[in-house]
């Protein structure tokens, strides 16, 4: 979907209808049908608010035949059009999809891009080189003396985010050229029998730096090359299987890549002779969203529909927990590690810093409690940030790492990105310069968010031993030969552990009437505690299974719990900040701690939360016009939390700003453009 002349983003929408993780199936690519788009991620508004809401993605697609209609059985999509089916975007700067149906070979060297922005460069011995025919590239046989060939577009950026369809044939002979500056001096990424291997070439040399698992062999492949301040990542989705999801290949941090050129040149590689493997629509840009569709309206007059789509922290709005922390030093990237997990979350699906020391007595009850929630929970209390990366990895980013970058003598140096103010750029803002430029700046000063005193609240867990934790209020009735699942929740204890299993007569009996007359019936029930692993309940409560084995209906009149361990939390208590030109007047910020209980963690947390929130920090808006190529290179690439510069003489704006919010819009007939939310470091 092309939405204005010129520069423009290629968007590419796939939706797997089927919910089987099948994105090269028929009907998955619907990139052809959107009108219109709307994504957001990350923190967003002035002013900025503290937490930052689930990504989103709004389409607007082309209807008139009900392809995309909820219960049109009839449609070519069938019954698979409903909420909850995954979706995911891609925007690219620079593309290429090799012109399907050609039905000549072309060759690819000095052929333009499919966007016609950019000309392929083929260095290769004669006769050698790559071929183009419909919608693939494929290496020529070669002869003459062995050589590389390799394929390269120029970017403009060392850290350019490449993806590209692949399929291997050969072993080792073919995959891609990364920061090119010559054959000889590059990252190379090949895909040999067993393993996927990125390595650095320098001369007649070769060095591994990171190791994955193998590509299946003649199987087309979806991969993105992730180039980042933090290294190299590679992903990948297999297009030919279902029930293969997206997953990293391989990972190559900072250091194992220093010394690579500094080249925006990326591109295709293949060895000698290689002419089995296959490339195909190569873009330069990057997955922006990953989720799932969260309502379709379909409007009949206007023959169009509207989806919306949230990542994945909108389900955890709505998963509630029961669970418990066990005692002992935790620090806040472990709590949120395990409320992820027991939302069902693997640690592939989100990134964790250690965080800050926030529990080390008793157990704590995550109770009764949204996901999500508990989540800002810790947030709060590490004064970190919890978020998404669009693509539903969450990220708990800890307030450690904002005060070492602001300690940095000049913060401004890793800048990904400087934008000039509107005036500053060139009369013909059509892409000729290289620096992003703004079309509009909105200025806030930040003094809402400014704090100078601070409290901590916090509360100790007491052991109280033995104790009883619950009594049934009223009698239940299970029927013959069946059995019935109990919540017992423990209301004035935050912790019960290792409930005994009640004795029949004892702790509880039952009859043959409601009323508590006929016969003894004690003797036809089980009743047995769940663990927390079959039940997914513990800390305040436990899930009873009781069975009856009777012929009869059996009415359960008493019943009471006891646990060998009752937590109380004890009194409150409390650490006060306050910033050394604190007022007498200015208001108290209070922080109610759940996880933290002990003097330390509170000073710290206090601490932490002053050095940000006690200096006023300017924050703008500003918006980027998607039509200039520098633009969107920098929306397409732009990531949350990273520094960018900014420059807007007349405005009196400058210094290192970072990035804490992005929404991308595409309307209809219209310019796309940008709009990002940054704070002043």
């Amino acid at each position: 979907m092309n939405v204005a002349n010129g520069p423009a983003p290629r968007w590419q929408i796939r939706v797997d209808w089927a919910d089987n993780d099948h994105w090269g199936a028929e009907n998955a690519d619907i990139s052809g049908d959107v009108l219109a788009l709307r994504w957001q991620a990350g923190r967003r508004g002035l002013p900025i608010p503290e937490f930052a809401p689930p990504a989103t993605l709004e389409l607007t697609l082309r209807n008139p035949s009900h392809r995309y209609t909820p219960g049109n059985t009839g449609g070519p999509l069938g019954d698979s059009v409903r909420p909850g089916r995954p979706i995911r975007l891609r925007a690219s700067r620079i593309y290429d999809d090799f012109a399907p149906g050609s039905a000549a070979p072309t060759d690819l060297h000095r052929r333009p891009t499919g966007d016609g922005t950019a000309r392929w460069t083929v260095t290769a011995p004669a006769h050698n080189g790559f071929t183009v025919q419909d919608g693939t590239v494929q290496g020529l046989p070669g002869w003459g003396r062995p050589a590389d060939a390799v394929a390269l577009l120029d970017t403009g950026d060392p850290k350019a985010t490449i993806a590209a369809r692949y399929r291997r044939a050969s072993n080792g002979n073919g995959g891609f050229a990364l920061r090119c500056a010559a054959p000889t001096n590059c990252l190379r990424l090949r895909f040999t029998n067993s393993a996927s291997r990125l390595e650095r070439v320098n001369g007649r040399r070769s060095a591994l730096l990171a190791e994955g698992p193998a590509l299946d062999a003649a199987t087309w492949y979806d991969l993105e090359i992730e180039q980042a301040d933090g290294g190299v990542r590679v992903y990948a989705v297999n297009l030919t299987a279902a029930g293969v999801p997206r997953r990293k290949l391989l990972t190559a941090d900072r250091s194992r890549v220093a010394g690579a050129p500094a080249s925006g040149r990326h591109g295709l590689w293949r060895a000698y002779r290689n002419a089995n493997d296959r490339w195909g629509d190569f873009s330069v840009g990057r997955s922006l969203f990953s989720g799932r569709i969260t309502g379709i309206r379909p409007d009949h007059a206007a023959g169009n529909c509207r989806l919306t789509a949230a990542d994945a922290l909108h389900p955890l709005a709505a998963t509630r927990l029961y669970r418990a922390l066990a005692g002992g030093p935790l620090h806040s990237g472990s709590v949120a590690a395990a409320i992820l997990d027991w939302t069902g979350r693997h640690s592939t699906d989100y990134d964790l810093d250690p965080g800050r020391l926030l529990l080390t007595g008793g157990p704590r009850a995550v109770w009764d409690l949204p996901a999500l929630t508990a989540l800002r929970r810790v947030q709060r209390e590490e004064h970190g940030l919890i978020y998404t990366d669009g693509l539903g990895r969450i990220r708990l980013e800890a307030a450690s790492v904002r005060s070492a970058l602001r300690r940095r003598a000049n913060p401004a140096a890793p800048a990904r990105f400087s934008i000039a103010a509107a005036s500053n750029a060139p009369a013909s803002s059509g892409g000729a310069t290289d620096t992003p430029y703004a079309a509009a700046l909105l200025w806030n000063d930040g003094a809402a968010a400014v704090e100078k005193r601070v409290s901590f609240r916090y509360r100790r867990p007491v052991d109280a031993g033995r104790q009883p934790v619950w009594n049934l209020s009223e009698p239940l009735a299970i029927a013959p030969q069946s059995e019935l699942r109990i919540l017992a929740t423990a209301g004035s204890w935050d912790v019960i552990r290792d409930v005994a299993n009640p004795v029949a007569g004892s702790d509880y009996d039952a009859t043959t009437a409601a009323d508590g007359a006929g016969t003894d019936a004690t003797a036809w029930l089980t009743i047995t505690p769940l663990s927390a692993t079959r039940s997914g309940v513990s800390g305040r409560g436990v899930m009873l299974r009781v069975h009856n084995s009777g012929a009869q209906t059996a009415y359960l009149h008493r019943l009471r719990l006891y646990a060998a361990h009752g937590w109380q939390l004890g009194d409150s208590a409390a650490h006060r900040a306050a910033a050394p030109d604190a007022g007498s007047d200015t208001p108290e910020a209070a922080v109610n701690c759940h996880y933290a209980d002990h003097y330390a963690a509170a000073r710290g947390a206090a601490a932490a939360r002053l050095a940000e929130r006690s200096r006023q920090r300017p924050q703008l808006a500003v918006t980027l016009p998607l039509s200039a190529a520098a633009n969107l290179r920098a929306a397409t690439e732009g990531r949350l939390s990273e520094v960018v510069a900014v420059t807007a003489a007349p405005q009196g704006i400058s210094g290192a700003w970072l990035l804490e919010g992005m929404t991308l819009t595409a309307p209809a007939g219209e310019p796309a453009q940008a709009q990002w939310w940054l704070t002043g470091v």
